[in-house]
Order: C-alpha cells, then structure tokens, then sequence
C-alpha cells in the first residue's frame, strides 16, 4: 500500500523508530477525518507483520505479506463495530493476541474507531496495553481524541496527525482525476483530502459540486430554480447546506467588506443552530435561509 505523499516523513520516522526497536508499543493516531490514518495504520501494520521489512516498508514478497495480501494474516486484527465497540468484541481481540504468533513474527491489532469504545470495553483493553505480550502491537485510530478515556491516553504513544497543505491536497485530487479540484472545494470538507474523493465517488446525497451548482443559479437569478425547490431537495442535508452557505458568506464578506454578506454570514450562524433543535422544520428554514441569497 503506498503511503500518502503527507505522512512520508511520519512513516518513515516510524519505521526507523521499528527497525531500531524503539517503538511503542501501544500507538494512537489522532487527527482531522479524512487525512488517511487509516492508510498510514495499515501502512504500519504491513511493514510489522513483514518477515523482512526495510526502511521502505514491507517487502511484499514473504510468506506473511502474501497471507496478509490475501487478506488472511492469522496475526492481524482488525476490531471494527458499526455503532459501539463493546467488551466483547475487545476480549474476543485480546483473546486473539494472548497466544504465540502463529506466524513467527508481531502480531497486530488494530482498532480504526478507537473513540467508539464502550468504558467497560476500554477498561478491558487497558490491560494488554499496561503488559502487552511479546511482540505485540495494539494501533488505535480516532478523529475525536476528546472521546478517549484517559486511562488509555496515558497508556499510549500519541501520534498526532496535521490536515495536509492545500497544495499536497490538490496535487493529491488532481492525480486522483479530480480536475475541478480546487481550494473552495477541499474547504467545503473541512480541507481534508479524502474526505472530498469519497464525497464525490460515493453515493452521498449532496455533494459541494451540487449544491455550489445550485447556489450559482440562485445567484445568477435563475427563473427556473426556485427557492422552495431547492429547499425542498436539500432539506434532508439541511445542516451541511447551511455550513455550506455559511462558509459561502463569509468568505464573499472577507473579499468584499459588504453589509449584506454580513448579514447573510448572521442569518447562517442563527441557521445552523436552529437546524440542531429535533423536530424543526428544515426545508422552512431553508427556505429562508436561501431567501438571503437570491438577488
């Protein structure tokens, strides 16, 4: 797996830190959503379970990378659960790292949602990482590093992990075929690469390009978009939108010091928060958020 252009330095440094048996054995990655902990963890996680690995990472030509390649490493665990991350599913986990490595080497266990712990599954966990068995490493992933219980804080080497630079992203996007890749777009998703392919190759709802599309037109005082229709068709997305408009305001009052994009940036903010309360009605609020930007 190529390790992303951004975190080069971080996965090297990392590797030498392995290579020279310095490396912690419990490792927390932390950063922004969609800047590719999780591929930098595999990345990690390869080069461990390698029987020759080198400063590059894994050699992918040994029995384990083969079996790990196929997806059947009998040393690596992946702990995932799509609402909460329960004890069970953790001492099944730790069950797993108990034993000898059935293939000679490290035996890893990684858990990309580190922050969806149960307390009773964290307090589970703390022991294999207070003593770990032998060659065992536990890498555990999070967005929300306020989420994380501090009993597994303190047991863990932090890794704390930067948005990469506006350029690194674009070079990324345009290599990934985005060719309308642009700053506006990567703020629209909080400047965070991955977050912007998946949103424009997934199955999303919305995506910036349509809801950038559909304000143009309202803006342009196009007659065939009204904007109870859009609306309507955003309301589903209604708290996105608003952010969206929001971002859109301010950055049209940063470049122009105009009274109206000020007050279009006030009614976002008072959009958003009302657009938090159960049971409001989002294409109303919509409506007249939307109201402000029609000419």
């Amino acid at each position: 797996m190529q390790v992303l252009p951004w975190f080069a330095a971080t996965f090297s440094t990392l590797l030498s830190r392995y290579m020279a048996k310095k490396l912690h054995h419990g490792l927390l990655l932390t950063g922004p959503k969609g800047i590719g902990k999780y591929q930098l963890a595999l990345g990690l996680s390869n080069t461990l379970l390698c029987k020759q690995p080198s400063i590059d990472g894994p050699c992918e030509q040994c029995q384990s990378c083969n079996l790990r390649q196929a997806g059947n490493h009998p040393d690596f665990h992946v702990l995932e659960s799509e609402k909460q991350l329960g004890v069970d599913k953790i001492r099944e986990g730790i069950a797993k790292l108990s034993g000898t490595a059935q293939m000679g080497g490290n035996k890893v266990l990684l858990i990309p949602r580190a922050d969806t712990m149960t307390e009773a599954a964290a307090n589970a966990l703390l022991k294999t990482l207070e003593e770990p068995t032998n060659n065992t490493f536990l890498l555990l992933i999070t967005d929300s590093i306020n989420k994380i219980m501090p009993t597994i804080l303190s047991r863990c080497e932090r890794q704390i992990l930067s948005l990469p630079s506006v350029p690194e992203s674009l070079n990324y996007l345009h290599a990934k075929g985005v060719e309308d890749a642009s700053e506006a777009l990567l703020a629209a998703y909080g400047y965070a690469p991955l977050r912007v392919e998946d949103a424009l190759s997934g199955e999303q709802d919305i995506s910036y390009r349509n809801f950038n599309d559909g304000m143009q037109a309202l803006l342009a005082g196009d007659a065939n978009l009204q904007v109870q229709t859009l609306a309507n068709k955003w309301q589903d997305n209604a708290q996105q939108i608003a952010l969206w408009c929001q971002q859109m305001a301010h950055d049209e009052y940063m470049k122009r010091q105009q009274a109206v994009d000020f007050k279009r940036y006030e009614a976002c903010v008072d959009a958003v928060k009302t657009l938090q309360h159960a049971g409001v009605n989002k294409s109303m609020v919509l409506f007249g958020l939307l109201k402000q930007f029609q000419r």
